[in-house]
């Protein structure tokens, strides 16, 4: 059996993660957790489905050298493209975010029409679409490709207030609601931050973040198993393939936080 007080892994093309990892500190709080960012390859949406796979592979490996207990795909885009191949390549428990998510989705939607907002790579894996049919056999999906979204994010443009967020989300949402959508999953770790300024847009729609789902799932399988940490307190670990300052400054915005460690920069 693992140590339970081993690392949760986490990692994302960029700070996006980071909304995970505010989810595993909410939900359960003394788990250590090993976060990286994979930023001089950011965003992982616009590559290849080469690319998107060796970046994962190399990140896995990276946070392999530590002990972990499991690894979350906090990237949406790596769980679409490479979640196969890092199960393949690595021995211990992967969790993704589109499952958790579809599953939600198929389940709280009242007319079974479902909207997804996510990068070019997931909309193009149809990874969403095959697992909200795989619980729901007569759900209409409806993907978009959302590409501004996570330069908006990253550059900290994320208010319901800023006219060019709005602005944005209105000409993507309105592609999905003509549809008449009564569910929308945010199908990118980044989205979670414009929760606001997307519920505002749509008041009437369920949103569903795939980052929450993904800890959910993540804390239930941990308990199931007997694996949450029992050792009071937290350790955690940032790391990044670029750019540690500018990380630094993200990562506070998206956990709401001072970081309170140290963002170290490694080559992988």
């Amino acid at each position: 059996m693992k140590n339970k007080n081993a690392y949760i892994g986490v990692f994302d093309s960029g700070a996006g993660g980071l909304t995970v990892v505010k989810h595993i500190m909410e939900m359960m709080p003394d788990e250590n957790i090993l976060y990286f960012g994979d930023t001089a390859h950011l965003p992982y949406g616009t590559k290849s489905e080469k690319q998107i796979k060796e970046f994962a592979t190399n990140d896995v490996a990276f946070l392999n050298g530590f002990e972990l207990k499991s690894l979350v795909i906090a990237c949406n885009t790596a769980d679409s493209v490479a979640r196969e191949t890092l199960i393949k390549e690595f021995d211990m428990p992967i969790y993704g975010v589109i499952d958790p998510a579809a599953k939600k989705a198929a389940t709280v939607s009242k007319n079974g029409k479902i909207g997804i907002m996510a990068t070019t790579a997931t909309v193009r894996s149809d990874a969403y679409a095959r697992r909200i049919r795989h619980y729901r056999k007569d759900a209409e999906v409806f993907s978009l490709a959302c590409p501004l979204l996570v330069p908006l994010v990253e550059n900290r443009r994320y208010k319901k207030e800023d006219i060019v967020v709005s602005t944005i989300l209105q000409e993507y949402l309105d592609q999905l609601t003509v549809h008449g959508i009564d569910t929308l999953v945010l199908g990118c770790t980044h989205y979670p931050l414009l929760i606001d300024a997307v519920q505002s847009l749509v008041p009437d729609i369920t949103i569903v973040s795939s980052s929450e789902e993904a800890v959910i799932n993540l804390k239930n399988s941990l308990e199931a198993t007997r694996q949450i940490s029992d050792t009071p307190g937290s350790e955690r670990r940032f790391y990044v393939s670029d750019d540690a300052d500018a990380f630094r400054q993200n990562a506070e915005v998206f956990l709401n936080e001072k970081l309170g460690s140290e963002v170290i920069q490694v080559s992988v």
